[in-house]
């Protein structure tokens, strides 16, 4: 089926990113999906009707809608990294909070919604994932994943990423010099606030590039760099390459090499010091908390609960947490290393917070509607597995919160927590 060209008035974002118009084909009315589109934009619009819903792209615009904003970056019409540039700060925040009201299950969609706002829109992440190449002419390619693709794109510069980091994925591709293949590089901070690299490498590592990052940690341009590459079952680490971060309570956070840490730093904290003060005043004896991670919230968690079981499956990760809650004195929590959806929690548990990757977490809901836990924390990074997994608790639970918080501007997701207190627990308090 041969593109259509259509004048297209975009009236809302999905969920996903993209624009939404109505507009008639065949005589039949139907919703074209529009990429980097913004809520009133009049266009010329090429559609794609053989999908469903339709896919179309602007190739010219009329009118401009009044949230869109001159992108910062000249690549973020390719780059999939930040698919709402274009939108002012106010309307993601906003549309943030649309997508969550939607997604929830519909006896609470009446209910606030606290929204955090971006605290910076630009040069926050301190943590991001490149992608190399190896072209077999020598050239290196290094850039973020093109947008609705696998392939890196070129940028001049990243604009949403920390200086320092910026600095560090720049020098990539001279690092990368003679290799084959293609991988991943995950760029975080480490010791003195120098970059650190995680390096997941399909292909041919030649010694040139394990010389190289050798000389640049001496030099003191990285703190420290590991490398898994082809079948090697453990990584090759050169210095130091634990990342580390400044946690909610202020002091140092240890994190896992190449494992989870938040984008951004201040608001990571602000989101952390709410879940804090929501389980406050419920004065929690027992309590658990799934996908642990490296203790962000534990450390927390663990000043507010008089018992705490934070479990995580992955190994690096429990180490970094049980080094953080040491680091802070904090005895009386201990570090499960268990599968969340697997662990058995005791009868006496009274809160269950769970911070889940953005697959969500269905099986543990499904325990927990049907448990005695009073309290539960659910901190999502997606708003439609959120959704699906609260349907599941809303018949044993009422939503006592509900905040978002920007920790990912420029794009279209959102953290989001949501605070439940079993039905009848409000009225034995």
């Amino acid at each position: 089926m041969r593109p259509l060209h259509v004048d297209a008035t975009v009236t809302s974002l999905a969920p996903g990113g993209d624009g939404v118009a109505h507009v008639e084909i065949d005589g039949e009315r139907r919703a074209v999906f529009i990429p980097w589109s913004a809520p009133g934009d009049r266009a010329r619009v090429e559609i794609d009707p053989s999908r469903r819903p339709a896919r179309g792209r602007i190739v010219e615009l009329a009118s401009a809608g009044v949230d869109r904003v001159a992108p910062a970056c000249a690549w973020s019409s390719r780059c999939g990294g930040c698919d709402w540039m274009h939108l002012s700060l106010e309307a993601q925040s906003r549309t943030h909070v649309d997508h969550v009201r939607a997604a929830l299950p519909a006896t609470w969609r009446h209910l606030p919604i606290a929204a955090s706002p971006a605290l910076e829109g630009l040069a926050y992440r301190t943590r991001a994932r490149v992608h190399v190449r190896c072209l077999p002419r020598g050239d290196v390619v290094v850039g973020m994943r093109e947008a609705r693709s696998h392939d890196p794109v070129e940028v001049e510069t990243c604009v949403v990423l920390d200086p320092v980091l910026e600095t560090a994925r720049r020098a990539l591709g001279a690092v990368f010099a003679g290799a084959r293949g293609r991988g991943d590089v995950q760029l975080a901070l480490g010791a003195g606030r120098r970059p650190v690299l995680s390096v997941r490498w399909d292909g041919e590592l030649p010694p040139g590039v394990f010389g190289r990052l050798e000389a640049a940690v001496v030099e003191g341009a990285l703190a420290g760099a590991q490398l898994l590459a082809g079948d090697a079952t453990r990584p090759a680490r050169i210095g130091d390459p634990t990342p580390w971060m400044t946690g909610a309570d202020g002091a140092p956070l240890r994190l896992a090499p190449g494992g989870f840490g938040q984008a951004c730093e201040p608001m990571n904290a602000v989101l952390a010091r709410h879940v804090a003060s929501v389980v406050r005043p419920w004065a929690i004896e027992r309590a658990v908390e799934l996908y642990a991670g490296a203790g962000n919230l534990s450390v927390l968690l663990a000043r507010e609960t008089g018992d705490l079981a934070s479990v995580e499956s992955a190994r690096d990760a429990v180490e970094a947490a049980r080094a953080n809650l040491a680091a802070r004195g904090l005895a009386r929590a201990r570090v499960v290393e268990a599968d969340a959806e697997a662990y058995e929690w005791s009868r006496a548990a009274k809160l269950v917070v769970l911070d889940p990757p953005r697959t969500g977490a269905r099986a543990v809901a499904e325990r927990l509607a049907a448990s005695r836990v009073a309290h539960v924390v659910y901190v999502s990074c997606d708003a439609q597995t959120l959704g699906r997994d609260l349907a599941l608790l809303e018949p044993a639970y009422d939503a006592t919160s509900i905040a978002t918080f920007e920790m990912f501007p420029q794009t279209s997701h959102v953290e989001i927590v949501v605070a439940l207190t079993r039905r009848g627990e409000r009225r034995r308090a």
